[in-house]
């Protein structure tokens, strides 16, 4: 009796190995997904970008350097999470003030 090319005989019986689809597959098994197809990732960096931002830790040249936008997109994109793009100028200028 030819043997298929998957199976292998264990005693008197043939056994396929065991298959798991990629969906049921432990987390540790699965591929990751790389940073640039996601776009969690992407979110997560203007997320971070903005708040680190917002609380006058970067200055929004480097915010969006770490966020992966350039600048201009940066700013535009500050209202979306409730952070004022001009806001360390507004402080600046009034410390100046008074």
């Amino acid at each position: 009796m030819p043997t298929p090319k998957k199976l292998k005989q264990t005693g008197s019986l043939y056994t396929a190995p065991l298959v798991m689809p990629e969906a049921e597959k432990p987390p540790s098994e699965k591929e990751p997904l790389s940073k640039a197809e996601s776009p969690l990732w992407r979110e997560l960096r203007i997320l971070v970008a903005a708040k680190l931002y917002g609380s006058e830790r970067l200055s929004s040249e480097r915010a969006a350097k770490l966020a992966g936008i350039n600048h201009v997109e940066f700013l535009l994109s500050l209202g979306f999470y409730k952070v004022f793009p001009l806001q360390a100028e507004l402080n600046e200028l009034e410390q100046r003030r008074g």
